[in-house]
């Protein structure tokens, strides 16, 4: 690749990368799409990573807190997106372990409560179970979901 247009796409790449945290893969994607051969790709993010646009454990850790604050995902769904995207497992587990526990049972037990008023059929098996459903796909495991009902429970 040509020192001008090499400089060019890497000018783009640090704009993308000062307007929002992005990872090695949303990178390699990016220049993927402009069908930049897989050496220049490896030399542009070598290039980004050297002058700090691109920091693996920064990128998680601001993921991880909007993730679980903005959506409300649990600590399951994050994870499996963060592997998706590449992330290492070590990277991976420092961010989740920066979650406030109390926080989490929080959202989880607000979407659970939205969605009970939501629900209209009165059979409280099927109750249950859908919002087991919605605990489980917003990513917290089966006994997060059991204790938060739980609590509701006791709170009505």
């Amino acid at each position: 690749m040509e020192q001008e247009v090499f400089k060019q796409y890497l000018g783009q790449m640090q704009a993308l990368c000062s307007r929002s945290e992005k990872c090695r893969t949303d990178i390699q994607k990016k220049l993927q799409q402009k069908e930049i051969s897989s050496e220049d790709v490896n030399n542009i993010l070598q290039a980004l990573e050297n002058d700090g646009f691109i920091d693996e454990v920064r990128y998680t850790k601001a993921y991880v807190h909007d993730k679980s604050r903005l959506q409300g995902w649990g600590p399951r769904k994050i994870s499996g997106m963060l592997k998706m995207k590449g992330i290492p497992q070590e990277i991976i587990e420092s961010a989740l372990s920066q979650l406030d526990e109390e926080s989490l049972v929080t959202r989880l037990k607000e979407a659970l409560n939205k969605k009970d008023k939501t629900i209209k059929d009165t059979d409280p098996v099927k109750r249950h179970a859908r919002l087991v459903r919605l605990g489980i796909s917003k990513g917290y495991n089966y006994w997060q979901v059991l204790k938060v009902l739980e609590i509701l429970k006791n709170e009505n």
